[in-house]
């Protein structure tokens, strides 16, 4: 299974891991649940709703990178981005 390195940004705060998984966004919600309370600024107060929304969303490939894709959601008090780079194969 590929690696994949996945930064979550929200508020001026970033989370980055790294998992072995089939494909780059089908455990995104996973991830996002998982992400820690003290790890983004005020996230606590909206991982529900970033993880019902970052299930539905959609991911685009970012430009002239090879392997980077992006998906972002409005949550209260910002907006939430989760980078998903496929690191090895």
């Amino acid at each position: 299974m590929p690696l994949y390195t996945y930064i979550a940004t929200y508020r001026g705060g970033s989370y980055v891991e790294q998992e072995r998984r089939s494909n780059f966004r089908g455990f995104a919600a996973s991830l996002v649940g998982g992400i820690p309370e003290q790890a983004l600024p005020d996230f606590k107060a909206v991982r529900k709703d970033a993880v019902e929304k970052i299930m539905r969303a959609n991911w685009t490939k970012i430009a002239n990178r090879q392997n980077v894709w992006s998906a972002s959601v409005d949550l209260e008090g910002g907006r939430f981005v989760l980078y998903s780079v496929q690191t090895a194969s």
